[in-house]
């Protein structure tokens, strides 16, 4: 499998991702029924945990144990499906092309159908991890990432179509699972039933990634603060193109990394056929 960026690329970044430890987590895989995860993979899972062994270990056995076993977020990743094609149509993703001033990328989401009965929970977790994927498959390490929701449209309707199985997972990947430093969560327009979306989500967020999450009610120009107008879109102020085209284009970019993520997924159905699984790993030091 090959990614678009070299482990070197990583290691100018990096010097820390020594080959002494990516052998280290090469063998960690291979005993576990992986053996061709490329040394690029593995410095994300070292980077994500600030090169700590058994930290990063942990890390890559939740990423394997959920991929292979939650098939609502991560089987059937083809984004040329019927599946995904309405969920692309009902919601915008975009990778913003410009990260922020300390070099963090940012993921973007809204609703683009407002219509409740159109929105799709677990194909909205599996092409927001698939943006991610798309954007560490280019540019591997980073200092972090930052997610920006839109709750623009967000009505009462659409917690209907949540359940709290797939927020528990869900959680539960993006806290001990995810192979990235996340940085914060932004959510614009925060809706006036907000008590109600945080009393489905709060059991599940640890108090680290709590104190990430950032409201904005008011002016969209509040989030200047934290993420400068030169990253944004032009639909809140910002420089970069409108939120339109930037989804067509990322909505290209997922088609052209179809092979990719049918042979990633194939790589992790593997995950777990050579061992019993640990207890829940520890919460990452951050």
């Amino acid at each position: 499998m090959e990614l678009g960026h070299t482990i070197e690329d990583s290691r100018k970044k990096y010097p820390e991702l020594t080959k002494e430890l990516l052998t280290e987590l090469r063998m960690y895989c291979e005993e576990r029924g992986i053996a061709q995860v490329p040394d690029e993979k593995l410095a994300l899972f070292a980077h994500s945990c600030y090169f700590d062994l058994e930290s990063a270990k942990r890390c890559m056995n939740v990423y394997y144990k959920l991929r292979s076993t939650v098939p609502e977020f991560f089987a059937n990743r083809d984004p040329t499906s019927d599946d995904l094609q309405h969920s692309l149509k009902a919601l915008q993703f975009v990778g913003l092309p410009k990260p922020d001033r300390n070099g963090n990328r940012i993921i973007f989401h809204r609703l683009a159908d407002y219509r409740p009965s159109q929105y799709i929970f677990n194909d909205g977790v599996k092409l927001l991890q698939m943006s991610v994927d798309a954007s560490l498959y280019t540019e591997g390490c980073t200092p972090g990432y930052i997610f920006l929701f839109d709750m623009q449209g967000v009505r009462l309707g659409h917690l209907t179509r949540l359940s709290i199985t797939s927020i528990r997972r869900f959680f539960e990947y993006l806290q001990e699972g995810l192979p990235v430093r996340l940085r914060g969560i932004h959510v614009l327009n925060a809706v006036w039933f907000m008590d109600k979306v945080l009393g489905l989500v709060r059991p599940f967020m640890k108090r680290e990634l709590f104190e990430m999450l950032h409201l904005y009610t008011g002016d969209v120009s509040d989030i200047y603060e934290h993420i400068s107008p030169e990253c944004l879109p032009s639909d809140f102020g910002g420089d970069l193109e409108c939120l339109e085209t930037l989804h067509e284009k990322h909505s290209r970019r997922l088609h052209d990394l179809r092979d990719y993520f049918l042979e990633e997924e194939r790589l992790y159905r593997s995950w777990g056929s050579l061992h019993t699984l640990p207890p829940t790993p520890e919460p990452r030091e951050k």
